[in-house]
């Protein structure tokens, strides 16, 4: 495990005397692996309750894509399910984007996993859906000069898959296993390009819109507030068999998002509370435009009925047109 630097192999722990495996240097904390582990765990427990991200009867769709982060949060969040008996089984949903020599070995991975803790599993795959993979969206559009970057295809047409098949399978609720690393990322992202409208409805206790409640399922990310490092340790100490790289389009391409991590890394070298401040603002900031936006109107895609902000088209079917010229 050499990809963070957090580890220490002196030391004890602060609650129980053991030999620590972190030390956190926002907090002084000194953890062996045990209390980590309880204490990541009691962290998403109290995210989701803190948060009311969960009502009794909800029907949970966990984005689980193969990577540490989603088996750190379909693992919990069954526990959680078995602890609380909730009457409906929690499902597991994938998408398949046709990266080569990537996707198929994360899938196969989630695959796996979700035989382990005997949890209904769902592959849904680009190519099924939308008639390409990523990879040959990448081909049709790299030579052109609209080209946007794979990163961008990428999340709107996963956003919608995600979303639709949530909906079909009866959920009620969509996890997502963005920590709190990509929270601070995103914000950040946000304040650069001026998306106070987007920060706004990311407001996490807004109240349900009739108006697009129908089209969209409710998003929860119970792993908000732990720092992405240690869901690496988390799931590393679990021995979770995940895909351990990162998507190589994100490697690849000049995308702002991986500019702005660096920055967050680079800030915790010597503020290493950084990415909670993010957070705070974020939680603050959005509660503040929530009730200073006034909510606008939307425009209805003539293609496929959900809500846009283009007057025709939603960004989704304006892709679909273009792959298919």
């Amino acid at each position: 495990m050499t990809e963070y630097n957090i580890f220490l192999k002196t030391g004890k722990c602060s609650y129980c005397n053991n030999s620590v495996v972190i030390q956190r240097k926002y907090s002084g904390e000194s953890l062996c692996p045990a209390c980590f582990e309880k204490n990541i765990e009691k962290n998403i427990y109290k995210t989701i309750s803190k948060y009311k991200m969960l009502k009794p009867y909800d029907k949970i769709i966990v984005g689980l894509s193969g990577g540490k982060d989603s088996f750190t949060l379909l693992y919990n969040l069954s526990i959680i399910q078995k602890k609380a008996y909730r009457p409906k089984e929690i499902i597991a949903l994938t998408i398949d984007e046709g990266i080569k020599d990537y996707r198929d070995k994360s899938v196969k991975n989630a695959i796996d996993f979700c035989k382990e803790l005997n949890i209904e599993h769902h592959i849904i795959s680009f190519k099924e859906k939308v008639g390409f993979t990523l990879d040959e969206i990448i081909n049709i559009k790299r030579k052109l000069p609209d080209y946007k970057y794979a990163c961008n295809y990428c999340a709107v047409i996963r956003r919608r898959l995600l979303n639709d098949k949530a909906k079909e399978l009866g959920g009620t609720i969509l996890a997502m296993g963005h920590n709190l690393t990509d929270i601070a990322e995103t914000f950040l992202m946000n304040i650069l390009y001026k998306r106070f409208h987007l920060i706004a409805n990311q407001y996490l206790f807004k109240e349900q819109d009739s108006r697009t409640s129908q089209f969209y399922i409710k998003k929860i990310t119970p792993l908000m507030r732990i720092p992405e490092e240690e869901i690496f340790l988390y799931a590393n100490i679990k021995k979770f068999q995940y895909y351990p790289s990162h998507c190589p389009y994100r490697e690849k391409d000049p995308i702002i998002r991986k500019k702005v991590l660096d920055f967050i890394q680079e800030c915790k070298k010597t503020s290493s509370e950084i990415e909670f401040n993010l957070l705070s603002g974020f939680l603050e900031l959005s509660s503040i435009l929530y009730d200073h936006y006034e909510k606008k109107d939307y425009y209805t895609c003539q293609s496929c009925g959900y809500p846009s902000t283009n007057k025709v088209y939603c960004s989704y079917c304006i892709y679909l047109q273009e792959f298919n010229l």
